[in-house]
């Protein structure tokens, strides 16, 4: 009897042997909840075609009641991670008109610089952990150049990230004081920002109106709390998965070493087979048929990303990484109304982040035996990933 649990360890490593039964056996895919909290079980949709149509239905797929597997949506800050039309489009038409292609663009000297000054940091030991020393701690910067907070508080804002996304539960008591802190930090900053006002991105929030009304305190929070745990936690995940990949499938590495103008692409290459966001869910608001099954009103679906982005329907050899691919579209960032809007920053941190690498190290290999996996909501995430390389000293 074929059993998946996608928050069991023992697939964070490779889920896609999983995803590739459940695409031709089990495409509509029911899971029992043990000691569950909200919802005694949830169904996972794992075919590219179906996890698009749910995408593009909002009405019928709605993200009102969270987007994570059995959670309290109340234990996370408002957002609009969390909101269906119409006010999930004005506050999301808002964030799309401060976070523009210009301030993207700006970023880039600043994350190549620090993506620098890390390399340095380890280049003449012939090692590094590509999470812990690497992966984590660009966004983070990123993060703070965009909201104009202190990088010296840098260490306190990742360990928020870690504390309120590890693991499938928010109530432990590391998550619980790391939310508590981070209102009250937020709040701060809100009341600062509207006295204060300056060129960052939550200024820009706080002086827009949606709908001809100011935000309230609390919706302007929701921005901060979204802002910091996206845009920190996809990436970091994205960037360390990414050196795990070039260091095993070397003869695509050197491709890019070979040829950096093969990076645009390669990129979207790297980001459908690597999938740092492997599913969010949405509840159903009718019934809902396919395969052969009724999803009855009101249950959770867990969108499968991943599978979609590793389905043979859509992909040749799908579990290769193969930089002379032609990836017309993927799954990474999902679809319709909640594409994800930070998408052109994460590709510009995760390209420069691992072109530095090419660049710098030319090649290098993962030590296997060490690399450890944790989950970070949505992410499949990595905890510890140990490179070796030949050390070098010059610039």
């Amino acid at each position: 009897m074929f059993e998946f649990d996608p928050f069991d360890p023992k697939f964070f490593e490779d889920p896609y042997p999983a995803y590739r039964v459940m695409r031709r056996e089990h495409p509509v895919y029911r899971r029992e909840i043990p000691d569950y909290r909200v919802w005694p079980h949830y169904w996972m949709i794992s075919r590219a075609e179906d996890v698009n149509a749910a995408l593009l239905d909002w009405k019928t797929f709605s993200s009102a009641r969270g987007t994570l597997v059995d959670t309290d949506s109340s234990l996370i800050p408002p957002n609009v991670f969390h909101m269906d039309p119409p006010r999930h489009d004005e506050l999301r038409s808002l964030l799309a008109r401060v976070l523009t292609p210009a301030r993207v663009v700006a970023l880039e000297p600043c994350v190549r610089e620090y993506a620098r000054e890390r390399i340095d940091s380890f280049r003449s030991g012939g090692k590094f952990d590509a999470s812990t020393e690497y992966g984590q701690l660009i966004p983070t910067i990123t993060m703070c150049e965009l909201m104009d907070l202190p990088t010296s508080e840098r260490e306190k804002f990742l360990k928020w990230n870690l504390d309120t996304l590890a693991g499938d539960d928010f109530t432990d008591e590391a998550s619980l004081r790391a939310f508590a802190e981070m209102g009250e930090y937020w709040e701060g900053l809100v009341a600062e920002r509207r006295a204060r006002p300056g060129q960052d991105l939550i200024s820009q929030i706080l002086h827009n109106q949606v709908a001809g009304q100011e935000l309230s305190d609390e919706e302007v929070g929701g921005f901060c709390s979204l802002l910091h745990d996206a845009s920190q936690n996809t990436t970091m995940n994205m960037i360390t998965n990414g050196v795990i990949a070039l260091a095993r499938y070397p003869e695509q590495r050197r491709k890019l070493a070979e040829d950096p103008s093969r990076w645009p692409a390669a990129l979207e290459e790297l980001l459908r087979f690597v999938s740092p966001v492997q599913g969010l869910a949405r509840a159903t608001t009718r019934e809902v048929d396919g395969a052969g099954t009724t999803i009855p009103a009101g249950d959770q679906v867990l969108l499968r990303y991943g599978s979609a982005n590793h389905d043979e329907r859509v992909f040749d050899r799908p579990d290769e990484l193969d930089f002379d691919r032609e990836v017309k579209s993927h799954w990474t960032f999902g679809h319709g109304i909640h594409f994800c809007l930070g998408n052109a920053v994460a590709r510009l941190e995760t390209r420069i982040a691992l072109q530095t690498l090419v660049e710098t190290l030319g090649d290098w290999e993962v030590d296997e035996s060490g690399i450890e996996r944790n989950q970070l909501v949505p992410t499949r995430g990595v905890a510890h990933a140990p490179i070796r390389f030949e050390p070098t000293r010059d610039a």
